[in-house]
């Protein structure tokens, strides 16, 4: 409270400064701000040295993106009404798909169902629906941890109606699968054993597809009764990160899930980083298809941080005034293009080269925007991590590339 009536009279230096207040308006909304968050912006931060001052970020909160968060929550609510839908998320590397993805766990988990995921990289052209049976894999598990015995016996028996004599090839393609009754276990083993028929791609997909319908149909009973209402069902949540990666055939693979009509219950989302990706790409056709079906379909693209979003982070960062960090909004703006990953790289390099410090007279964050600018940080930030990898060990190193 005493620097604030210090700024509000005469400034931080005691003389009428650029961090003066010019209005009534500023006045109140910094007041605002204090009532909103006084941990943050009323309370100095206790500390003994420069070491131990933190950079305060919000880790929970997504910073510009309430209308994306808006409308992935809208679809979210449509699918837990029983019918599939599709959520596409592009944009560059770091802009925060990942996050906006995440901001539904809490949804899901309140509704009890099952988020299963999977990240695709370089390699996984070369492993033919390698990440589609991982999120499975996964599913398995969560069925087997989530449920209770009488109701994973009650998924067993429907496993071996739908699929019969199948039941081995599901076995041998799901090995999770083994977890929900130990009649699988013999299953699996003598599958293997046996070496079973030659699978292809299109095989593959049909078997995932049937299993797939099985556990996320809303009239399944392990996820709920087929006669009350659709909200206490188990909604099923697949994530599929980079889609940029994922071979043709696990995306086809994807469209048979929603496409499915015979009662299956998903919402897929699936991220991409669209400067990777060109107007013929897999990912474009996988969205043609899904329109064709009649799939509800989805598309937001992320760009970076407008200038206000992006100074609300850095304020909230170094727990001052929003109208006090415009200056160094400005600077970072201009070296990061707004990118959320990128901002938070660029600041910390600031931090390690003394260029943003903690000045324990004033008790807040400081720093030189001129100093800064005649630096010579590079404008490109891809360089500036380069730089941070080099200080690493030759171990460390080594074991990145």
């Amino acid at each position: 409270m005493e620097n604030l009536l210090e700024s509000a009279l005469r400034g931080d230096n005691g003389q009428f400064s650029d961090d003066a207040y010019k209005s009534l308006r500023d006045v109140a909304e910094d007041l605002h701000l204090l009532l909103l968050d006084p941990d943050r912006f009323l309370f100095d931060n206790e500390v003994q040295s420069t070491e131990n001052m933190k950079l305060r970020y919000r880790k929970e909160k997504l910073y510009g993106r309430d209308k994306e968060e808006t409308l992935i929550t809208d679809a979210f609510c449509r699918v837990s009404r029983g019918k599939s839908e599709a959520f596409f998320i592009g944009g560059f590397s770091g802009c925060g798909k990942s996050m906006l993805v995440n901001t539904l766990r809490a949804r899901v988990n309140v509704v009890g169902g099952y988020v299963i995921k999977h990240k695709f990289d370089a390699l996984s052209q070369e492993r033919s629906l390698s990440g589609v049976i991982s999120a499975v894999n996964q599913l398995c598990l969560m069925l087997k941890d989530r449920n209770t015995p009488q109701k994973i016996a009650l998924l067993a028996n429907k496993l071996r109606d739908e699929f019969g004599a199948d039941i081995a090839l599901l076995a041998r393609i799901v090995k999770n699968v083994k977890v929900l009754s130990p009649e699988f276990v013999s299953t699996a083993a003598a599958e293997e054993a046996g070496g079973g028929d030659k699978m292809n791609a299109r095989s593959v997909g049909f078997t995932l597809s049937r299993f797939m319908r099985l556990v996320s149909s809303p009239k399944h009973p392990v996820l709920g009764k087929p006669h009350v209402c659709l909200s206490v069902m188990r909604l099923l949540q697949l994530f599929l990160d980079d889609l940029q990666w994922a071979e043709d055939t696990a995306l086809d693979v994807i469209h048979t899930f929603l496409s499915d009509t015979m009662g299956s219950c998903m919402f897929f989302v699936g991220t991409y980083r669209d400067n990777e990706v060109h107007a013929g790409h897999a990912v474009f056709d996988l969205m043609k298809k899904l329109e064709s079906s009649h799939v509800p379909t989805n598309k937001v693209s992320l760009t970076g941080l407008d200038r206000e979003d992006l100074n609300t982070m850095i304020s909230d960062a170094l727990c001052l005034y929003p109208r006090i960090c415009k200056s160094l909004s400005e600077v970072v703006m201009q070296r990061t293009k707004g990118n959320p990953f990128f901002v938070l790289e660029f600041i910390k390099s600031l931090k390690d080269r003394d260029l943003l410090k903690y000045n324990f007279h004033q008790k807040r964050w400081v720093w030189d925007e001129g100093t800064i600018r005649a630096e010579e940080i590079t404008d490109n930030v891809l360089q500036l991590l380069s730089s941070e990898m080099n200080g690493l060990s030759d171990d460390v190193q080594l074991l990145l590339k």
